[in-house]
């Protein structure tokens, strides 16, 4: 080690933002390691010069430069920390001394056995089919790659048990992986910290997270009708939709006419307002098909919100068995938010344990 202490290197595919989950986790982690006298570098593509802006050239592109990146700088760092699908390439092009990290915010060895629903709409089934093969290849060869870039690494940085599984039933040794959930800041854990455990006057279900088919968009409408049907005054609120999906208007699109009135999309939010907004929320919901970790999930549960989300590979990291349902399954996740929603007494055990 350093006399300085340990220097690294965290690379994003991303543009560094703190609102997007892929550079989140580097972000946050970058402002705490100093703390503990470690020396934090942050790196992404508008570094390495990248036309960021072209998505068809950015994903090879980005791995291609930050080969020659590493080629001519690894060795200036203790450790070098890098998305898993970004550098599949032999171990011996880089500095021996150096640490490289595989670090997995969404595994993608997951998506050739978990299905990720399409659009209800007409237009959204055609395009399925027509891309299928496409997709399809364009899937088999992020996975190829993403798993010689596990295999070449010195560790594999995952934050749930069902991608170490995962990545053990495809010949990775458990030696070589580390699970290591994310977590929140200590300045912004004091904001949620101020959020009341007393039950909301006025049920309102909560979600945190981007509005897309992966997260449930496909299913939202009918669990919207579902819990409504069973709470009548119930509310939604839906935070950090944009994405897919970018507009207030265009997530509203997915609803009809007669849940308008009960649903408020806040498509952006500046991270520190987050406790705010959850502060009159009862219960949230997490339809997602996969995550690496759920970022949402903590965010609700960190401010008294209690959750209810399919058991895919992320949440159960932080939900008990009795708020996680089969994956897809609507109505059981709609029958354990409206039992909450119904039972002010098991409702506020609920939120003292979240």
């Amino acid at each position: 080690m350093n006399e300085s202490g340990y220097k690294v290197l965290m690379c994003s595919q991303t543009v560094l933002k703190k609102e997007l989950g892929g550079s989140k986790p580097l972000i946050e982690l970058a402002e705490e390691l100093p703390a503990l006298g470690w020396e934090c570098t942050l790196l992404c593509p508008a570094d390495l010069r990248e036309q960021a802006d072209i998505p068809g050239k950015a994903r090879s592109n980005f791995a291609d430069h930050l080969r020659c990146y590493l080629q001519r700088h690894a060795g200036e760092y203790d450790v070098v920390d890098y998305d898993h699908e970004y550098l599949p390439f032999p171990r011996h092009e880089f500095a021996p001394e150096t640490l490289f990290v595989a670090r997995s915010v969404l595994l993608v060895h997951h998506l050739e056995t978990i299905a990720i629903p399409t659009g209800r709409r007409l237009k959204s089934r055609v395009g399925a089919i027509l891309k299928v093969f496409a997709r399809r290849r364009e899937r088999a060869r992020r996975v190829r790659n993403a798993h010689t870039t596990v295999l070449n690494a010195d560790l594999g940085h995952v934050s749930n048990k069902d991608d170490e599984a995962e990545l053990i039933r495809r010949g990775i040794s458990p030696s070589k992986i580390a699970v290591l959930p994310f977590g929140i800041s200590e300045a912004r854990r004091r904001l949620f910290d101020a959020v009341s455990t007393v039950v909301p006057k006025q049920p309102m279900v909560a979600f945190v997270g981007t509005f897309d088919y992966r997260k449930g968009a496909a299913e939202f409408p009918r669990l919207v009708e579902l819990i409504s049907a069973a709470n009548p005054d119930v509310r939604f609120r839906l935070m950090g939709t944009a994405g897919m999906f970018p507009t207030k208007e265009a997530v509203l699109a997915h609803f009809p006419e007669s849940a308008l009135s009960s649903l408020e999309v806040i498509p952006r939010y500046k991270p520190e307002e987050l406790a705010g907004l959850l502060a009159d929320c009862s219960v949230g919901v997490f339809p997602s098909h996969l995550e690496g970790f759920g970022f949402g999930v903590l965010e609700m549960l960190a401010a008294s919100v209690p959750v209810v989300a399919y058991n895919s590979p992320g949440p159960p990291m932080m939900l008990a068995r009795d708020f996680l349902v089969p994956r897809g399954d609507v109505a059981a996740m709609s029958e354990r938010v409206s039992a909450l929603l119904c039972s002010p007494a098991r409702l506020q055990k609920a939120r003292l344990q979240a």
